[in-house]
């Protein structure tokens, strides 16, 4: 497989200059992505290099996914070509592999998230947190994208045999005229999405069947807070996926609802209180009980209540 280089530029989008271009809502849709990606990175850096910040490894994959789909939606941004009816075509054959792969790719980064944080959390007050194996590690790391390769791969050549299908025509990134990857990619974020809102269903209710636990670690009403929050991110991403998947039409303000998932992932995320304090390094270090609390699931598992 190999990216043609030599395409007329004239056959790339040729049927770009018929729709008219809402700039409003296009300059939106960049900032938010911009918005999430560089933020998420920070998120990110953060908690690499806070020794006060410990996470789950499903929660690194999960922002890095995310940082990878904002940044790639952003390539004719970066490159400042969002506003040419043709853009570099070998940039432009990039990006579309790239905004059909990388869909499922975040909805299976969030489902593992998901899943190793109801592992890792005690059905029961007695229960001690069951540590994630490292075959099931691997399996929640790697699959998102095994999934990303297949996909990537699978427009990559047929994009190959047929350059004439990318588009620009909404200015915001390129895209194929052919509407069956659309429906592709976002059956599997239907089906998985759905799969995620039964997971934090389940969550959900283990933390609500064991009142003990939550008085115990006030950490765990912030957890169900940002599980209900995502929760609801969750039902949308599926009625979105859904319509997506059955129509395989996509326009530039389901693009914004779209790009508004990161962004609140962000905020979900990102406003945590160890996350804040990292930052806030001039302040004094948590107290001895705030440790043993935090402890309360084990020095490894209590990372669940701070997903």
């Amino acid at each position: 497989m190999g990216i043609p280089l030599t395409v007329p530029q004239d056959l790339l989008g040729s049927d770009t200059d018929a729709r008219p271009v809402n700039w409003d809502a296009v300059h939106a849709f960049f900032a938010l992505n911009l918005i999430s990606g560089f933020g998420l990175v920070i998120v990110l850096l953060t908690a690499i290099f806070s020794s006060k910040v410990k996470r789950m490894p499903t929660w690194y994959n999960f922002c890095a996914s995310w940082v990878l789909s904002c940044f790639s939606y952003s390539l004719l941004f970066f490159a400042r070509q969002h506003k040419l009816p043709h853009p570099n075509f070998q940039l432009c054959y990039i990006q579309t592999g790239l905004i059909y792969a990388l869909p499922p790719t975040t909805s299976c980064t969030t489902l593992a998230l998901l899943v190793q944080l109801l592992m890792s959390f005690p059905e029961s007050k007695s229960q001690m947190p069951t540590k994630t194996s490292i075959r099931t590690s691997c399996l929640l790391l790697i699959g998102p994208y095994t999934i990303f390769i297949v996909l990537f791969i699978g427009v990559a050549l047929y994009t190959s045999q047929d350059p004439i299908s990318l588009l620009n025509d909404r200015r915001t990134y390129c895209h194929s005229s052919n509407s069956s990857w659309s429906r592709i990619a976002y059956a599997v974020v239907a089906t998985v999405s759905v799969a995620s809102v039964l997971v934090q269903s389940n969550l959900a209710l283990r933390l609500y069947m064991n009142p003990q636990i939550m008085r115990q670690n006030s950490h765990s009403v912030a957890t169900m807070l940002r599980v209900l929050v995502f929760a609801l991110l969750g039902v949308v991403m599926a009625i979105v996926a859904i319509v997506f998947a059955i129509t395989g039409e996509q326009d530039l303000p389901l693009d914004i609802v779209l790009s508004i998932i990161p962004f609140l992932a962000l905020l979900v995320f990102g406003t945590q209180k160890d996350l804040i304090q990292a930052w806030l390094f001039w302040k004094q270090p948590h107290s001895r009980a705030e440790e043993r609390e935090s402890r309360i699931f084990g020095p490894r598992e209590s990372q669940v209540v701070n997903v």
